[in-house]
């Protein structure tokens, strides 16, 4: 089967909303999940941070896609979303999706790191949105490894809640990033974190415990990646 993944900028605005509606929303949990009105806003902002690549089949419906948000003052995108259609689940169209955005965002951009949020087994079920234990070890044979972090998803929403117990994943580290075979530079973790708190929330509460612990966590030169090997099904 072929594989078509094209940007949100080349599609029209239908597309980016069956995107939403058919593949993002049955995909994630509304805490998890930007609100549909702005995401639809971020991607048509010129001057936004968004970005999103859908893929298709060779008779045209949308299978999956990716989202990204791109933090230019530290230079790392997240990977806010990569998912499948239900029932297009499997394949291997995960992986193709994720190798084609990966290698589109280091072009476009140069980041120093692309990032992910990952739940952690451990502390995650299915709830209906996929297999925590699954989705770890999908990233892991991709390559990924994990900033030892207590990491959370800040909330998203006015009001929301944070999304606790995930990891905070490698998807590409740039060779001006890293310090050793397993070590990157700790300075764009630190700006990012800091980065996204403020988008999401407004700014940095360092009195909060949560997030207290997830700068303590950074407070050196560099960050010592871990293999998530051995870490799903552990709980």
């Amino acid at each position: 089967m072929e594989l078509d993944v094209r940007d949100s900028g080349d599609l029209p605005a239908s597309k980016i909303e069956e995107f939403y509606d058919s593949v993002l929303a049955p995909s994630f949990a509304d805490s998890e999940l930007i609100p549909r009105a702005e995401f639809l806003a971020d991607l048509n902002d010129p001057g936004g941070d968004t970005v999103a690549s859908v893929a298709f089949d060779d008779a045209g419906e949308i299978l999956g896609g990716a989202v990204g948000q791109w933090f230019p003052q530290c230079r790392v995108m997240l990977t806010a979303y990569l998912a499948i259609r239900p029932g297009r689940r499997g394949g291997g169209i995960g992986g193709r999706i994720l190798r084609a955005v990966l290698a589109d965002w280091q072009r476009r951009v140069d980041p120093l790191l692309i990032l992910g949020e990952v739940e952690d087994p451990r502390h995650h079920t299915d709830i209906g949105f996929g297999d925590p234990e699954r989705r770890l070890k999908f990233y892991a044979a991709a390559g990924a490894e994990i900033i030892p972090v207590p990491y959370f998803q800040p909330a998203i929403q006015a009001g929301g809640e944070r999304v606790l117990h995930l990891f905070l994943m490698t998807f590409a580290v740039s060779d001006e990033c890293r310090r050793g075979e397993r070590s990157i530079d700790a300075s764009p973790v630190r700006a990012f974190l800091e980065a996204n708190l403020a988008r999401n929330e407004g700014g940095v509460d360092r009195d909060d415990p949560a997030t207290a612990a997830l700068f303590d966590a950074v407070t050196g030169a560099t960050v010592e990646l871990v293999d998530p090997a051995g870490l799903h099904g552990d709980r």
